[in-house]
């Protein structure tokens, strides 16, 4: 397979399956779907809810959270677990999940939570339950809602992880193509965590003729790790700087106290790292710096 698989909300590729009998037209969604093998979901209908459909809402009473069809009573809290749980154990490998916001079965951190059944108390937002089961489930895997799409950070981000997580599924045949792709993810990898890249060295350095099974497992185990945590600002900043240092001695004084500035810009918050991505872009091909281009930091966007 040459492309990733993605798992999507149903309602986000076409189908007629909310609430209302209507579906989803999205233009972020829409540009990014031809790259990917899509597995379309939809927690609501395949449990029974039917189309078109009473609304269920997310309910808080004490530490429970339950889905509640406030119209009718239905309680359908564990019919969706049970649902969550069964599609993505039996799911194939995939790369990442693209889900409806806002919706208490799939929304990521946009579900509003009420705390009673009259819908007057708001206690805040979280997952809906699907979302919530991958956490549980598949945590190394990449997740995201189509409003979050609108920020070009966590739409670079998104792409990133799951490119990552099918680059390293693509790789894993061989010793020969595990090392190539630890070296082009090498500047991805340290901006996420740095003492991780470091032991995915360390794995790869250990190996002995005739062991790939048992050091594919060992990077695969922290691989899954990195992918788990958070890219943070700092780690990010300590990698472009990294990436940069191939480029500097090439340019004057003056471009480099631009593209400092421009690092400067982003740890303040007035610029985003893929500002800061395409002017090491450019300087990749403007040099021809054939290692800084083959960087996965680079080429995934």
């Amino acid at each position: 397979m040459d492309k990733p698989v993605v798992v999507i909300s149903a309602c986000l590729n076409g189908h007629f399956n909310r609430y209302n009998g209507g579906t989803v037209s999205d233009d972020n969604v829409n540009v990014l779907k031809p790259r990917f093998e899509l597995i379309n979901v939809c927690p609501e209908v395949e449990i029974g809810l039917g189309i078109p459909r009473k609304t269920v809402s997310l309910f808080k009473f004490g530490d429970r959270v339950e889905v509640i069809q406030r119209e009718t009573g239905l309680n359908v809290t564990k019919e969706l677990i049970e649902y969550s749980e069964k599609t993505i154990n039996n799911l194939p490998e995939v790369d990442g999940f693209l889900l409806k916001s806002k919706s208490p079965s799939c929304g990521v951190k946009t579900a509003k939570v009420f705390g009673n059944l009259e819908h007057t108390s708001i206690l805040g937002r979280d997952d809906g339950i699907f979302p919530a089961t991958v956490r549980k489930l598949r945590p190394h895997l990449p997740l995201i809602d189509e409003g979050r799409l609108n920020d070009r950070e966590l739409r670079w981000e998104f792409l990133a992880r799951v490119y990552l997580h099918f680059l390293f599924r693509q790789s894993s045949g061989n010793i020969k193509s595990l090392i190539d792709f630890h070296s082009r993810a090498k500047y991805l990898l340290m901006s996420i965590c740095q003492k991780d890249l470091q032991e995915l060295g360390r794995i790869l350095a250990a190996h002995h003729k005739g062991k790939f099974e048992e050091t594919l497992e060992n990077y695969r185990q922290t691989f899954y790790r990195i992918l788990s945590r958070p890219i943070r600002k700092s780690n990010l900043l300590n990698a472009l700087n990294h990436m940069f240092g191939y480029a500097s001695p090439k340019l004057t004084p003056a471009e480099r106290r631009h593209f400092m500035k421009l690092l400067e810009r982003y740890r303040s918050g007035q610029t985003d790292f893929v500002t800061i991505i395409e002017f090491l872009r450019a300087y990749g091909y403007r040099f021809n710096l054939q290692y800084l281009l083959d960087q996965y930091l680079l080429t995934l966007e």
